[in-house]
């Protein structure tokens, strides 16, 4: 629509040409015209040009079989396969009348385009319409019957027709039609009963509609109407509104109506109908703010809000609070939201921050919003911030990092209360108390300074990294996990008297007690330091050795006890390794090179010195440290046998696969095989350590595998634990994506000890502890998208996870979609099937590309 006016506007200078001299018009513009014949009639009062006319100002090309003046009425005709250029826009019409007085165009046949992907020279060069429709790229096109103008750069148009996307100029898939039109050039246009046609089908109408005529305007975006078995029908309204060049806001109102209650009474003769235990109902605002005022800031802000009337459910039981006669507590769950952030900035000089953070206002928020399985069950939301300093000698950085446990439903900075109207129990809860929750450890904050390695020497290098960091809740000062250290949902946990003994349960009754006992563990800080020294030596040929000599102090202090530990040890490595090559050549070409890389790493923590910090129950007693993080978790602690140190080997040997084409070099193929040992028995028997290690020195063997060609890419890994004789891990991708709509994907997972650290090696440690749990998990996912070639896709997802006794399917998508081919638009219905929720949710998405501001 936004070409429309000015071509106009140049053709309305355009019809007042005479032929064949240079002449001045009513404009102040200086015109060019030719023909094979022209008749000048009434001194010059008018004029008719016929044969390959052709009229050519600064700015403008006008082609057609013949051209009329007459000046006393001050009307202009364009007749027989005419043509219009004017920079990238461009018009072909069948007859073009324009009143040069009023400003009043009427157009027979005409079709006005914008061009893309093409010179303007190109343009002027074309000859016929045809030439002109099919050169270069049409994202808009535009027909009107009449127009006219109503200011300066205001204009009226009736039966107005246009398509913003790159359709076949002769036949557009789709198009908008409105009997009228006011349009302002560059800013917007307002139709009165516009309809969109798919083809001649119509698809929907509207008594008015305002549409903004680039993508930096304000107006009305698509809206989005579903119906989920989630949260029944909700409907949402998006409005975009543009704050100057760098800076956007989108502005979404929506409101859930909630799906149907349940029947949840046995006895079919008794109607007992209560809500879902998940979902929402009511109003919802979305707020999304962008900006991007320089080259090197930029940023997304947003914040959801909604007014929920679902009752209030127990933050840790996931159940509805109930008053003594079992019914509902109909105390509603009021405010609730989230917001999220990024943001990247590069301040110059070497400095930068970035953030990336997303919060919710409780853990049960995700459950009652999205009802995908998978992003259902993300147990975290983790949020970062970090401001650094960064070059070739030292980086110097200040982080922080939040996370957020969404396996309850506690509130996230709010507090939570328990309401009027439960049923109070003898020494149980009473209205109004407090609900106590566990507080996750944040780092709270993070200073980091480092030297990266560099040379000391002619075959030395050195490195040193020195990290304070503080991990404390947010509100507390001990994390209130309970017994086992862990925060179980409903506060009970799973044990074993014994290796092959049933598992029984077990409740944990000093979780979220508001007590410093258990595995509570407090909030601690530490100084970390690691400096780093290095060598490399060429052993002839083929061979190369590098030692490295490390050593880890660390000194913890606790905020609550006013304890102090600390530990350190030294940390010694070797590498030997080398690399053999050959190249496959084919009609003397270098189609193909093998490389064989084998390599044999050892370290070695001969002696501990220290410990890590206690836990709750250590005030009364002594008892061993306790893990914070991954530094924490490198090495054995002090009451495991293999103490004070280890010695880890791994023996790999790479394999990789290049080919060389068209001067370029790609790895497609590339196996990994190795084997873990831990030979700390024998380091023990060599250092004469008074409590040898026992066990297998064999841990696991693993295999990863990386393939690539054309549209092929698979990733895989397996992982076997010898002294448990299991595989503690199987995941691969696979992905067939030709790029042109058509996708066979499959992710599978397999893995053991679930929940533990079985599968994390330590930062310090090479080799892992051995599988000590049979807790398995599998689950694969796979999809594929079809196209059929007439415009028809078909999709599919599933998730399957075949352990659970249930059902082994979680979630099935299908979707049968329909589009042109210039994929300017498409229309997709969906329907989805998930376990544990009732019944199937239908929907339909329309996606409409590159419509202004106007589309999804």
């Amino acid at each position: 629509m936004i070409l429309l006016l000015p071509v106009t506007a140049a053709l309305l200078v355009s019809a007042q040409i005479p032929l064949s001299m240079q002449l001045e018009l009513p404009t102040g513009d200086v015109a060019e015209l030719s023909a094979d014949e022209l008749v000048v009639e009434n001194g010059f009062q008018s004029l008719s040009a016929r044969g390959h006319t052709v009229m050519r100002t600064g700015e403008l090309l006008l082609r057609a079989d013949e051209l009329s003046y007459d000046q006393t009425q001050e009307r202009a005709v364009a007749r027989g396969n005419v043509m219009l250029v004017r920079g990238l826009f461009a018009a072909v019409a069948d007859e073009i009348s324009v009143d040069i007085k009023s400003f009043e165009a009427n157009v027979k046949g005409g079709v006005f385009m914008q061009k893309k992907n093409v010179s303007v020279e190109q343009l002027l060069a074309t000859k016929t319409p045809k030439e002109l429709r099919e050169i270069g790229e049409t994202p808009v096109i535009i027909t009107g019957t009449r127009i006219r103008r109503t200011g300066a750069n205001g204009f009226a148009v009736d039966d107005l027709a246009f398509t913003p996307c790159e359709c076949d100029p002769k036949e557009p898939s789709w198009r908008v039609e409105a009997k009228r039109a006011k349009v302002e050039v560059g800013e917007r246009a307002i139709l009165s009963w516009p309809v969109v046609y798919v083809y001649s089908v119509p698809v929907f109408a509207l008594p008015w509609l305002y549409l903004p005529l680039s993508e930096r305007r304000s107006g009305v975006l698509v809206p989005k109407i579903t119906k989920t078995a989630l949260n029944g029908p909700q409907l949402e309204q998006p409005f975009f509104l543009t704050l100057g060049r760098s800076y956007d806001l989108t502005l979404t109102p929506g409101f859930y109506l909630g799906s149907s209650a349940r029947d949840v009474d046995p006895n079919p003769d008794v109607d007992r109908r209560e809500p879902n235990l998940v979902g929402v109902r009511g109003p919802r605002l979305h707020t999304e703010f962008r900006y991007v005022p320089s080259e090197r800031t930029s940023g997304r802000l947003s914040l959801g809000l909604i007014d929920d009337s679902r009752p209030r459910r127990d933050p840790l039981a996931f159940a509805f609070f109930r008053d003594a006669d079992g019914r509902i507590v109909q105390a509603q769950r009021g405010l609730r939201g989230e917001a999220s952030l990024q943001h990247v900035q590069d301040l110059g000089g070497g400095f930068h921050d970035r953030v990336d953070a997303s919060f919710v206002s409780d853990g049960y928020y995700t459950r009652d919003l999205i009802a995908d399985i998978i992003a259902r069950e993300v147990g975290y939301l983790r949020s970062t911030g970090v401001a650094y300093h960064r070059d070739d000698d030292h980086y110097l950085g200040l982080d922080i990092s939040l996370r957020q446990d969404l396996r309850n439903g506690y509130s996230f900075l709010g507090t939570d209360r328990y309401p009027a109207g439960i049923a109070e129990l003898p020494n149980g809860p009473r209205a109004g108390d407090v609900i106590i929750q566990p507080g996750t450890l944040h780092r709270l904050p993070a200073l980091t300074w480092a030297l990266p390695e560099r040379a000391l020497g002619r075959v030395l290098s050195g490195s040193l990294r020195v990290e304070f960091s503080r991990l404390s809740p947010l509100t507390s000062s001990f994390d209130d996990a309970g017994e086992n250290g862990l925060v179980d949902e409903r506060g009970i946990y799973l044990v074993r008297d014994a290796p092959d003994a049933p598992p029984r349960i077990v409740t944990d009754t000093l979780q979220a007690n508001g007590r410093y006992d258990g595995a509570d563990r407090e909030s601690r800080d530490r100084l970390d330091l690691f400096p780093r020294l290095s060598g490399s030596w060429a052993l002839g040929p083929y061979l190369r050795l590098t030692p490295s000599l490390a050593v880890r102090q660390d000194l913890a202090f606790g905020e609550l006890t006013g304890r102090f530990a600390q530990r350190g040890y030294p940390l010694a490595g070797v590498v030997l390794d080398s690399e053999l090559a050959r190249t496959y050549d084919w009609k003397h070409k270098a189609l193909f090179r093998h490389v064989v890389a084998p390599r044999v790493e050892l370290r070695m923590v001969p002696l501990t010195w220290g410990g890590l910090l206690g836990t709750g129950r250590s005030v009364a007693g002594r008892a061993p440290g306790t893990v914070y993080d991954e530094i924490d978790a490198a090495l054995p602690r002090a009451s495991d046998p293999r103490a004070p140190g280890f010695l880890h080997a791994v023996v790999e040997v790479d394999q990789r696969l290049f080919h060389r084409r068209d001067g370029a070099t790609q790895e497609v193929l590339r196996l990994d095989l190795g084997q873990g040992f831990d030979l700390s028995s024998l380091a023990d028997r060599v250092l004469q350590s008074d409590a040898p290690a026992e066990g297998s020195r064999l841990r696991d063997t693993y295999a990863r595998l990386s393939a690539q060609s054309g549209p092929f890419r698979a990733t895989g890994i397996a992982r076997y634990d010898l002294p448990s004789g299991q595989f503690t891990q199987i995941s691969g991708n696979v992905t067939i994506d030709n790029g042109k709509g058509e996708l066979l994907f499959a992710q599978y997972d397999d893995l053991v000890n679930v929940g533990s650290d079985a599968l994390r090696r330590g930062i310090d440690a090479l080799v892992g502890p051995p599988a000590t749990s049979t807790a398995r998990a599998r689950q694969l996912f796979t999809g594929a998208r079809l196209t059929m070639g007439i415009g028809l896709g078909l999709r599919y997802e599933a998730i399957v996870q075949p352990l659970d006794p249930k059902n082994v399917l979680a979630q099935q998508v299908f979707g049968l979609s329909y589009g042109p081919a210039c994929d300017c638009w498409r229309l997709e219905g969906v329907l989805i099937k998930r376990r544990d929720v009732p019944g199937l949710d239908f929907g339909a998405n329309f996606t409409i590309a590159r419509f202004g501001s106007f589309g999804t």
